[in-house]
C-alpha cells in the first residue's frame, strides 16, 4: 500500500499546491482519496505523477470545510466509479467570523446540493478492504475549539467540528492515521483511530494537525501521549504550524517530518 499527498500548502517541483489537503491511498483493491482540497489541484498533481484517476473506488471526507471538500467539484466531473462517504454533518453551513462579517467556508453548495450520492457515517464504517473511517471523534481530552468558526442552519454557534472523522489503514498487526485538521485534537484522533480496529501500534500519523498557537503545556502533553503509543512515522502537513512542527522534531526526532505535495509512504 502506498499513501500519497496530492495537495498540501507546500509543494517542490512542478506539482501545485493550496491552502488543502488531499490524499490517495492505494491498495491492491483500489484506490481511496481522502479530502479533495480545495480546487482541482488533486487532480491535476495526480495526473502530474501518473496515478490512476480510474482506480479511485472510494471518496472520502474528514470534515465540511471548502480546503478538504471543494475538489469534489472535479471528482463528480470526472465521473469516477467510487463510492462517497461523509458525516451527515459535513453539508451544514459553516462560517469564519472576521471583522468585514462571517465569510462562508464550508462545503461548495453545488456538492451540498449532491448529498444524495453520499453514503453517511457516524459510527466506525470500513469503505475498502483494510481502509476504514473513524466514526465520530469523542473528546477524551480537552480540544481547543477556533472561536472565529461558526456552524449551523439558522442560529450560528461555535463549530464543535461533530462531523470530523480521520481515515485508518491497517495492515497486520498495525495502523497509519490520516487527519484532515484534528480540530478535535490529534490526540483524540489517533484514539478514534486505535478504537475502530483494536490495535495501538501505528506506522504513519499524516494531516494537518491545526496545532498553530498552541501552548507549549499542551504540545508537551501532545508529545507524550504519542511516545506512549508506538508511532513510527509522523508527517506534519496543512494547517500544523511551522513552530509545532519544530516543537514536536525536537521532542520525538527525525520520524517527524515537513510533509509536501507529492511525498509518500510505503506501508
Amino acid at each position: 500500500m502506498l499513501v500519497t499527498l496530492l495537495v498540501d500548502n507546500r509543494a517542490d517541483g512542478a506539482l501545485l499546491s493550496e491552502h488543502g489537503l488531499s490524499f490517495l491511498v492505494e491498495t491492491d483493491k483500489g484506490s481511496v482519496l481522502f479530502d479533495t482540497g480545495q480546487t482541482d489541484a488533486w487532480f491535476r498533481n495526480l495526473v502530474a505523477l501518473r496515478k490512476d484517476a480510474a482506480s479511485i473506488r472510494a471518496v472520502a471526507v474528514s470534515h465540511g470545510h471548502y480546503d478538504h471538500t471543494g475538489g469534489l467539484t472535479r471528482a463528480f466531473h470526472e465521473k469516477l466509479h467510487a463510492k462517497y462517504h461523509a458525516h451527515p454533518d459535513c453539508f451544514a453551513p459553516r462560517f469564519a467570523r472576521s471583522a468585514d462579517g462571517n465569510r462562508y467556508i464550508g462545503m461548495p453548495k453545488d456538492v451540498v446540493q449532491r448529498r444524495t450520492m453520499f453514503d453517511i457515517n457516524r459510527t466506525a464504517t470500513e469503505i475498502m478492504p483494510g481502509v476504514m473511517l473513524s466514526g465520530e471523534v469523542q473528546l477524551v481530552v480537552p480540544a481547543g475549539f477556533d472561536s472565529r468558526h461558526l456552524a449551523g442552519d439558522g442560529e450560528l454557534l461555535q463549530d464543535t467540528y461533530e462531523d470530523e472523522q480521520c481515515l485508518v489503514v491497517r495492515k497486520g498487526n498495525s495502523i497509519s492515521v490520516l487527519v484532515g485538521c484534528a480540530h478535535r485534537g490529534l490526540e483524540n484522533n489517533v484514539r478514534a483511530a486505535m478504537n475502530a480496529e483494536g490495535v495501538d501500534k501505528i506506522d504513519l500519523i499524516a494531516g494537518g494537525f491545526h496545532l498553530g498557537g498552541t501552548s507549549e503545556d499542551s504540545l508537551e502533553a501532545l508529545v507524550g501521549f504519542l511516545r506512549s503509543v508506538d508511532v513510527g512515522r509522523i508527517a506534519c502537513c496543512h494547517c500544523t504550524g511551522n513552530s509545532a512542527y519544530e516543537y514536536m522534531r525536537s521532542k520525538l526526532g527525525p520520524r517527524v517530518t515537513l510533509g509536501t505535495t507529492g511525498a509518500s509512504w510505503a506501508l
